[in-house]
């Protein structure tokens, strides 16, 4: 598979009253979806976090926000995946 840049940023005070506890990201299309799991805590200052994974083949790529409020917060992009690197 081809190696994709991923990166994630939520918006969120980040105080003791309210912060982001965690994002997990997932590719719907790999054999184990769970790609990554970021923990943060109000000493953090923002919930930002990026690496890199490997994708087979186009899938959406999800991302699950929970927060210390137990509210969960999801995105989910389609990354596409070429052959070779290139085409479109």
């Amino acid at each position: 598979g081809n190696s994709v840049p991923v990166s994630v940023l939520v918006d969120s005070p980040m105080s003791e009253d309210s912060y982001v506890e965690s994002v997990m990201i997932l590719a719907e299309g790999n054999p184990n979806p769970e790609v990554v799991t970021f923990r943060f805590t109000p000493i953090s200052g923002e919930a930002k976090a990026s690496t890199r994974m490997r994708l087979a083949k186009t899938q959406n790529v999800v991302a699950v926000a929970k927060l210390n409020t137990g509210e969960v917060f999801k995105v989910s992009n389609n990354i596409k995946v070429t052959i070779g690197g290139c085409g479109g």
